[in-house]
């Protein structure tokens, strides 16, 4: 993956916290055609131990600076969503192909204005929506799209964030004063899977509680129902959890399944009879299943060892791609707005 003239392309990379470093700059640093010269970050402590860890020679703590300093292809922004805007704009304006994480931004008036930015100043914008990329949901998708599942009937979403992340635990966290709460921030992944297996899907009914007694979260439950044109949707969100996860079932008219985002499985459900010889049958064909999942489950464990089961280092591959050749990323502006506006309709209900 090489940018114009075969040379590699030099990125900027925006935020050094977690996402940054676990997720984004692995998947850069691993690519042949990819560059990584410049990081920022207000904390320049964490600026330069990142740059540290990945060989990263040049190190700013104000966006502006970087971009006057650096002749930059590419900026990826890994930084809290309300900095998404202002921080994709200026990156777009001084000519650079921009990657952002999810949300795209914390109002449908910001996404227009990215999205106009974009396409006034003929770079890329990608919001990083990489369960696109995860290896079930592909599968999933391939069957809708073969007619195996027949009608689609149902696709229900969960997200779970554990009771004890920093997230949850910290009352000064930035989540907290999104639109929405924590919820601005846990659910966009399930909202954009929704769009991806629900046609148009429209807000219904929205219902939030808080369960626990951290007072700083108004709700820390969220319960989502989705009405599309192929059918009916939902979105659980916990953030009571002893786990961290998101799987996803789907219920069509031939064949439903259920699959675990974070283990990267799958089972498959088909109709069956009441009959005793149908059931035993059935059973036999989910424990065939099951013992399927456990090898894939370790071959999945070693290929994270190696770090290849990334679904951010699919996403990102593919963006840096549509870059090369000139082609639409794997979100384009449009889909991350449309994001946006669900969204933004979901936590404006949250009571």
């Amino acid at each position: 993956m090489k940018g114009e003239n075969g040379l590699k392309l030099r990125v900027g990379i925006i935020g050094a916290g977690g996402i940054s470093v676990e997720s984004h700059l692995p998947v850069l640093k691993s690519l042949d055609g990819v560059e990584v010269i410049a990081i920022c970050d207000q904390q320049v402590t964490i600026a330069k131990e990142a740059a540290i860890r990945f060989g990263i020679h040049s190190i700013y703590s104000d966006a502006k600076e970087m971009l006057s300093n650096s002749k930059l292809d590419v900026v990826d922004i890994c930084t809290p969503p309300r900095t998404h805007a202002p921080l994709s704009i200026l990156a777009m304006e001084a000519g650079c192909n921009v990657l952002c994480e999810k949300p795209m931004a914390t109002s449908v008036e910001e996404a227009n204005e990215m999205v106009g930015c974009s396409k006034k100043n003929k770079v890329k914008l990608c919001t990083v929506h990489q369960n696109l990329c995860n290896p079930v949901i592909m599968k999933a998708h391939e069957l809708i799209n073969s007619g195996a599942m027949g009608k689609i009937l149902h696709v229900s979403l969960r997200t779970y964030e554990r009771r004890d992340s920093e997230l949850c635990q910290n009352k000064d966290h930035w989540c907290h004063k999104l639109p929405g709460g924590i919820f601005y921030e846990i659910i966009p992944h399930p909202v954009y899977l929704s769009q991806l297996f629900l046609k148009d899907p429209q807000v219904g009914n929205v219902s939030g509680k808080r369960m626990s007694d951290r007072n700083w979260m108004k709700n820390d439950e969220l319960r989502v129902l989705l009405h599309a044109e192929n059918g009916f949707g939902s979105i659980v969100a916990s953030c009571n959890s002893m786990i961290h996860g998101d799987t996803i079932d789907i219920f069509g008219s031939e064949m439903g399944l259920r699959a675990d985002l974070w283990g990267r499985t799958m089972i498959m459900f088909r109709p069956h009879g009441q009959s005793p010889k149908s059931i035993g049958m059935n059973n036999l064909n989910l424990s065939l299943q099951l013992f399927k999942v456990i090898g894939s489950t370790m071959s999945i464990v070693f290929k994270a060892i190696r770090g290849k089961a990334s679904a951010h280092h699919m996403f990102i591959s593919k963006f840096v791609e549509s870059i090369t050749n000139n082609s639409e990323p794997p979100t384009t502006p449009e889909d991350g707005l449309e994001t946006v506006k669900l969204l933004d309709l979901i936590c404006k209900q949250i009571k």
